[in-house]
Protein backbone atom coordinates (compact mmCIF):
# COMPACT_ATOMS: atom_id res chain seq x y z
CA UNK A 1 0.00 0.00 0.00
CA UNK A 2 2.82 2.38 0.87
CA UNK A 3 4.52 1.64 -2.44
CA UNK A 4 1.34 2.48 -4.35
CA UNK A 5 1.01 5.82 -2.56
CA UNK A 6 4.69 6.59 -3.15
CA UNK A 7 4.34 5.75 -6.84
CA UNK A 8 1.27 7.95 -7.12
CA UNK A 9 3.08 10.83 -5.44
CA UNK A 10 6.01 10.52 -7.82
CA UNK A 11 3.65 10.46 -10.78
CA UNK A 12 1.89 13.59 -9.60
CA UNK A 13 5.19 15.40 -9.04
CA UNK A 14 6.40 14.46 -12.52
CA UNK A 15 3.10 15.47 -14.09
CA UNK A 16 3.19 18.74 -12.18
CA UNK A 17 6.70 19.36 -13.36
CA UNK A 18 5.64 18.82 -16.95
CA UNK A 19 2.73 21.20 -16.54
CA UNK A 20 4.93 23.88 -15.03
CA UNK A 21 7.43 23.48 -17.84
CA UNK A 22 4.80 24.25 -20.53
CA UNK A 23 4.79 27.98 -21.35
CA UNK A 24 1.65 29.76 -20.20
CA UNK A 25 1.08 31.30 -23.67
CA UNK A 26 1.28 27.98 -25.45
CA UNK A 27 -2.31 27.15 -24.68
CA UNK A 28 -3.58 30.61 -25.62
CA UNK A 29 -4.79 31.02 -29.19
CA UNK A 30 -3.73 34.43 -30.44
CA UNK A 31 -6.59 36.40 -31.92
CA UNK A 32 -8.16 39.84 -31.68
CA UNK A 33 -8.71 40.87 -28.08
CA UNK A 34 -6.43 38.33 -26.41
CA UNK A 35 -4.33 40.02 -23.74
CA UNK A 36 -0.63 40.57 -24.38
CA UNK A 37 2.20 42.28 -22.52
CA UNK A 38 4.77 43.83 -24.85
CA UNK A 39 3.52 46.74 -26.95
CA UNK A 40 4.62 46.53 -30.57
CA UNK A 41 5.40 42.84 -30.47
CA UNK A 42 4.23 40.97 -33.56
CA UNK A 43 3.55 37.32 -34.18
CA UNK A 44 2.38 35.26 -37.11
CA UNK A 45 -0.32 32.63 -36.91
CA UNK A 46 -2.25 30.60 -39.41
CA UNK A 47 -4.84 33.39 -39.29
CA UNK A 48 -2.39 36.15 -40.16
CA UNK A 49 -0.04 38.60 -38.47
CA UNK A 50 -0.97 40.12 -35.11
CA UNK A 51 0.50 43.00 -33.13
CA UNK A 52 0.33 43.70 -29.42
CA UNK A 53 -1.25 47.14 -29.19
CA UNK A 54 -4.02 49.28 -27.75
CA UNK A 55 -7.21 49.11 -29.77
CA UNK A 56 -7.75 52.60 -31.29
CA UNK A 57 -11.50 52.04 -31.31
CA UNK A 58 -11.87 51.75 -27.54
CA UNK A 59 -10.95 53.97 -24.61
CA UNK A 60 -9.27 51.14 -22.69
CA UNK A 61 -5.47 51.25 -22.55
CA UNK A 62 -5.26 47.49 -22.22
CA UNK A 63 -2.82 45.82 -24.59
CA UNK A 64 -4.28 43.06 -26.73
CA UNK A 65 -3.35 41.16 -29.85
CA UNK A 66 -4.86 42.79 -32.92
CA UNK A 67 -4.60 41.64 -36.51
CA UNK A 68 -2.80 43.98 -38.89
CA UNK A 69 -6.03 44.33 -40.89
CA UNK A 70 -7.79 45.35 -37.69
CA UNK A 71 -5.16 47.95 -36.83
CA UNK A 72 -5.19 49.42 -40.34
CA UNK A 73 -8.98 49.65 -40.44
CA UNK A 74 -9.17 51.03 -36.89
CA UNK A 75 -6.50 53.68 -37.47
CA UNK A 76 -8.14 54.70 -40.75
CA UNK A 77 -11.49 55.04 -38.99
CA UNK A 78 -10.00 57.19 -36.24
CA UNK A 79 -8.18 59.35 -38.79
CA UNK A 80 -11.37 59.72 -40.85
CA UNK A 81 -13.26 60.90 -37.77
CA UNK A 82 -10.62 63.52 -36.89
CA UNK A 83 -10.48 64.76 -40.48
CA UNK A 84 -14.28 64.93 -40.71
CA UNK A 85 -14.48 67.14 -37.62
CA UNK A 86 -12.26 69.75 -39.27
CA UNK A 87 -13.98 69.41 -42.64
CA UNK A 88 -17.46 69.73 -41.16
CA UNK A 89 -16.38 72.83 -39.22
CA UNK A 90 -15.03 74.35 -42.46
CA UNK A 91 -18.29 73.65 -44.28
CA UNK A 92 -20.31 75.28 -41.49
CA UNK A 93 -18.00 78.31 -41.53
CA UNK A 94 -18.53 78.68 -45.29
CA UNK A 95 -22.31 79.00 -45.07
CA UNK A 96 -22.45 82.65 -43.83
CA UNK A 97 -19.85 83.65 -46.43
CA UNK A 98 -21.81 81.94 -49.21
CA UNK A 99 -25.07 83.54 -48.06
CA UNK A 100 -23.43 86.96 -48.10
CA UNK A 101 -22.12 86.29 -51.60
CA UNK A 102 -25.58 85.32 -52.85
CA UNK A 103 -27.15 88.41 -51.26
CA UNK A 104 -24.51 90.68 -52.81
CA UNK A 105 -24.89 89.15 -56.28
CA UNK A 106 -28.68 89.44 -56.09
CA UNK A 107 -28.35 93.13 -55.22
CA UNK A 108 -25.94 93.66 -58.13
CA UNK A 109 -28.32 91.88 -60.46
CA UNK A 110 -31.20 94.11 -59.36
CA UNK A 111 -29.15 97.26 -60.05
CA UNK A 112 -28.06 96.09 -63.48
CA UNK A 113 -31.59 94.96 -64.32
CA UNK A 114 -32.76 98.55 -63.76
CA UNK A 115 -30.06 99.76 -66.16
CA UNK A 116 -30.99 97.08 -68.70
CA UNK A 117 -34.65 98.03 -68.56
CA UNK A 118 -33.73 101.71 -69.09
CA UNK A 119 -31.45 100.83 -71.99
CA UNK A 120 -34.20 98.79 -73.65
CA UNK A 121 -36.67 101.63 -73.16
CA UNK A 122 -34.23 104.11 -74.73
CA UNK A 123 -33.53 101.66 -77.54
CA UNK A 124 -37.21 101.24 -78.39
CA UNK A 125 -37.66 105.03 -78.36
CA UNK A 126 -34.63 105.57 -80.59
CA UNK A 127 -35.86 102.91 -83.01
CA UNK A 128 -39.27 104.58 -83.17
CA UNK A 129 -37.71 107.97 -83.86
CA UNK A 130 -35.44 106.47 -86.50
CA UNK A 131 -38.43 104.92 -88.25
CA UNK A 132 -40.15 108.33 -88.29
CA UNK A 133 -37.06 110.35 -89.28
CA UNK A 134 -37.21 112.11 -92.64
CA UNK A 135 -33.83 113.78 -93.00
CA UNK A 136 -30.48 112.10 -93.48
CA UNK A 137 -29.00 114.06 -90.58
CA UNK A 138 -31.68 112.83 -88.17
CA UNK A 139 -31.38 109.28 -89.47
CA UNK A 140 -27.63 109.36 -88.96
CA UNK A 141 -27.94 110.59 -85.37
CA UNK A 142 -30.72 108.16 -84.51
CA UNK A 143 -28.92 105.24 -86.14
CA UNK A 144 -25.94 105.97 -83.92
CA UNK A 145 -28.24 106.17 -80.88
CA UNK A 146 -29.88 102.84 -81.74
CA UNK A 147 -26.43 101.25 -82.04
CA UNK A 148 -25.31 102.69 -78.71
CA UNK A 149 -28.40 101.56 -76.80
CA UNK A 150 -28.26 98.14 -78.47
CA UNK A 151 -24.66 97.72 -77.30
CA UNK A 152 -25.57 98.92 -73.80
CA UNK A 153 -28.50 96.51 -73.56
CA UNK A 154 -26.33 93.61 -74.70
CA UNK A 155 -23.61 94.49 -72.17
CA UNK A 156 -26.10 94.69 -69.31
CA UNK A 157 -27.74 91.42 -70.36
CA UNK A 158 -24.32 89.76 -70.45
CA UNK A 159 -23.56 91.01 -66.94
CA UNK A 160 -26.84 89.60 -65.68
CA UNK A 161 -26.08 86.22 -67.26
CA UNK A 162 -22.69 86.18 -65.53
CA UNK A 163 -24.29 87.10 -62.22
CA UNK A 164 -26.86 84.33 -62.64
CA UNK A 165 -24.02 81.88 -63.27
CA UNK A 166 -22.22 83.09 -60.14
CA UNK A 167 -25.39 82.78 -58.08
CA UNK A 168 -25.96 79.22 -59.33
CA UNK A 169 -22.39 78.31 -58.34
CA UNK A 170 -22.85 79.84 -54.90
CA UNK A 171 -26.15 78.02 -54.43
CA UNK A 172 -24.47 74.76 -55.46
CA UNK A 173 -21.68 75.43 -52.96
CA UNK A 174 -24.27 76.17 -50.27
CA UNK A 175 -26.08 72.91 -50.99
CA UNK A 176 -22.81 71.00 -50.72
CA UNK A 177 -21.84 72.79 -47.49
CA UNK A 178 -25.27 71.95 -46.08
CA UNK A 179 -25.36 68.28 -47.10
CA UNK A 180 -21.71 67.23 -46.87
CA UNK A 181 -21.53 67.16 -43.03
CA UNK A 182 -24.26 64.51 -42.89
CA UNK A 183 -22.59 62.53 -45.68
CA UNK A 184 -19.22 62.68 -43.93
CA UNK A 185 -20.77 61.62 -40.63
CA UNK A 186 -22.38 58.63 -42.35
CA UNK A 187 -19.08 57.67 -44.01
CA UNK A 188 -17.24 57.91 -40.70
CA UNK A 189 -19.89 55.74 -39.02
CA UNK A 190 -19.57 53.16 -41.81
CA UNK A 191 -15.77 53.14 -41.51
CA UNK A 192 -15.98 52.63 -37.74
CA UNK A 193 -18.57 49.88 -38.09
CA UNK A 194 -16.40 48.06 -40.64
CA UNK A 195 -13.32 48.42 -38.43
CA UNK A 196 -15.18 47.05 -35.40
CA UNK A 197 -16.28 44.08 -37.49
CA UNK A 198 -12.72 43.38 -38.63
CA UNK A 199 -11.53 43.77 -35.03
CA UNK A 200 -14.16 41.41 -33.61
CA UNK A 201 -12.80 39.63 -30.55
CA UNK A 202 -11.69 36.11 -31.30
CA UNK A 203 -11.00 36.75 -35.02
Amino acid sequence: MFRKIASLSVALVVAGGVMIAVPADAAVKISNGVACKKSGQTTKTSGGTYRCAKNPLVSSKKLTWLSMDCLTAANDAVKARKTSITTIANFKAQLPVIDLGITTEMANKAEIQVKLDEANTRLVAAQAKLAAATTDADKKILTSAVGSWTSAARAYASKIRNIDLTIRKLESAKLAATNKPAELAANVADARASAKLICTKGF
